[in-house]
């Protein structure tokens, strides 16, 4: 029986195992760990040859097989037409206004790109003909930074924009069907560890211990093992006093300028000005409760000498 393809994306980006590792010949079991083999999957290739060579593309193609085939190599910009698929959209702890694009009846906690993978396998195995399909595990959607990877799959002509296969019609029908698997299946602990990235160690304390949420955002408690969640140890909620801190530390080591003109009681503190335009420009970080405002904090507004001036004017005038 054939499966999915899946496009080689021939770009800088990270050295990925290729998906079809993890998607095996028998349809009982869509995914086993990579050190399993299938008794109909060919023999593996030996583990030298998977680091070796200058610049490897994301998905190392697999050796051939009879009832798999591959496309030639494809770019980002060939799979813009395909549609797209983030965990978000099937997320229970999501509104729809946070990313979720199904019924609650049809999400579940904690969803994975890598469990999307199986999902479309299995959806499209009983709708034939079989859809062309990429996976990018290090893209991210916008309002759910924590847990990377997508899907995007060719649905579509990309001439006559006619649907592809004609038992899916359009990508709520698609959903629907993910999400009907999804449900059936639900997220487990070791399913992050099904996803071998190369040059990336487990943490050892990977699964065992929760993962710090920062107040204000919703991540989930299992996420792939290169989160920034995850291997970056969380974001946390002071993380601006530990960069302030650490700007200071650049500067008592001169690795960084002391303090312009124009910046009150600068007292080795690097532009206060350009850092909080920079901080302005990320949006005010929004959703990062107990944050007091930047202006104060960084010499805008009233604050400074300017402020002070102003403040004993108006004492002035009282007495």
């Amino acid at each position: 029986m054939s499966h999915a393809r899946v496009e080689e994306l021939s770009d800088s980006d990270p050295d990925i195992d290729d998906p079809s590792n993890y998607l095996p010949q028998s349809d009982t079991q869509v995914m086993r760990p990579a050190s399993q083999s299938s008794s109909s999957s060919p023999e593996p290739e030996p583990a030298s040859s998977s680091s070796s060579g200058p610049n490897p593309t994301l998905f190392r193609p697999p050796p051939p097989s009879s009832s798999q085939h591959f496309q030639q190599p494809q770019t980002r910009e060939h799979i813009k037409s395909f549609q797209t698929l983030y965990p978000v959209y099937f997320d229970a702890s999501r509104t729809k206004s946070e990313g979720r694009r199904v019924n609650s009846s049809l999400a579940i906690a904690n969803p994975l790109a890598i469990n999307l993978l199986e999902a479309v396998k299995a959806v499209f195995v009983e709708t034939a003909p079989l859809p062309r399909i990429a996976f990018e595990p290090d893209k991210t959607h916008p309002k759910d930074w924590a847990n990377p990877g997508r899907i995007r799959i060719e649905m579509f002509h990309p001439e006559t924009k006619e649907p592809i296969h004609p038992q899916i019609k359009n990508k709520a029908h698609l959903y629907t069907l993910i999400g009907r698997w999804l449900k059936a299946h639900p997220t487990k602990p070791t399913d992050p560890l099904q996803l071998k990235i190369p040059g990336l160690p487990v943490p050892e304390n990977f699964g065992k211990e929760p993962i710090p949420v920062p107040r204000g955002w919703k991540m989930g408690t299992i996420l792939p093992v290169h989160s920034p969640a995850v291997s970056g140890g969380g974001v946390k909620d002071d993380f601006f006093k530990e960069a302030m801190e650490e700007i200071r530390q650049a500067q008592s080591q001169g690795q960084l300028p002391a303090g312009g003109p124009g910046v009150p009681g600068g007292g080795g503190m690097p532009d206060m000005a350009a850092l909080q335009n920079m901080m302005s420009s990320m949006g005010g970080l929004g959703g990062m409760g107990g944050m007091p405002g930047l202006g104060g904090m960084l010499g805008g507004g009233d604050s400074g000498a300017g402020g002070a001036a102003g403040r004993k004017k108006k004492d002035k005038k009282k007495g």
